[in-house]
């Protein structure tokens, strides 16, 4: 387990910083699981789940907001059915899931097909990382990365954002305005333009872009420049682009943003 103290001047990671002695700084850790297994019909097959999650070890809010943050952590990663957990059961518990549907989907057909031993070689990789931050409000990105056999794998990039005063998740509609989707959409469309080049071009590859795909889809981080919207394989582009961010500044958001999160 890795174990780092957040300084204000040298990371900002998470915009809460130690003020006295006597209150609880910010410290973040790092949780790691690898668990590995083979297939049993073979030693030359078998499955990888590798796992490294950041959590709050203490918040300067108290050990309430630890807990309540550290508890959005374990639903980001694992998903709502582990509310209530703590990182490391859940963690196992999510690993021995994973485990058990390769041993069952990949052995049922591992010996029609036994000589193509890299598609039954399957690996879950996940990470889970504070990010960026604007003000009380914090990115937390879950990262992943499976491959379940087939040509290639999948990746994904989930962000979260989190209200660090009240350890609370915070919506995109709960923190747009409403009737936001539309004018915010334009301005998604211009970002990525800015990014993959113009729509008056058929040879740029915005062109080959779903531009229909392109709006606020609730995947939204926040960081000192404006709000980033991930999409991911697929949803408007080819696997091979991988996940396309789109960032938009603050000047433009600004209209759009709901009253309570305008003067964050």
């Amino acid at each position: 387990m890795k174990t780092f103290h957040i300084i204000p001047a040298a990371l900002l990671l998470i915009s809460f910083t130690t003020v006295s002695c006597k209150r609880s700084e910010t410290v973040i850790s790092t949780y790691e699981n690898q668990v590995e297994q083979k297939l049993e019909q073979s030693d030359s097959a078998g499955v990888t789940v590798i796992q490294s999650i950041e959590y709050l070890e203490s918040i300067e809010g108290g050990k309430s907001l630890c807990a309540k943050v550290n508890n959005l952590v374990v639903r980001f990663c694992f998903g709502d059915s582990y509310d209530g957990y703590e990182l490391r059961p859940a963690s196992e518990d999510y690993a021995a899931s994973l485990v058990d549907d390769y041993k069952k989907d990949a052995g049922m057909t591992f010996d029609e097909d036994s000589d193509a031993y890299w598609a039954y070689n399957w690996s879950y990789l996940m990470t889970g990382r504070f990010s960026d931050s604007y003000g009380d409000l914090q990115t937390y990105t879950v990262y992943s990365e499976n491959y379940l056999g087939g040509a290639h794998g999948m990746q994904s990039m989930i962000p979260h954002v989190i209200n660090l005063r009240t350890g609370e998740e915070v919506p995109e509609e709960e923190f747009f305005a409403e009737g936001y989707e539309e004018p915010v959409a334009g301005l998604i469309r211009e970002a990525l333009q800015k990014e993959w080049g113009s729509p008056d071009d058929p040879s740029s590859t915005y062109c080959m872009m779903e531009e229909d795909g392109m709006v606020p889809n609730g995947f939204y981080g926040v960081s000192e420049e404006g709000v980033t919207w991930y999409y991911q394989p697929y949803v408007i582009a080819s696997y091979a682009q991988g996940v396309i961010e789109a960032k938009v500044p603050w000047y433009q958001l600004k209209p759009y943003i709901s009253k309570e999160y305008s003067k964050f």
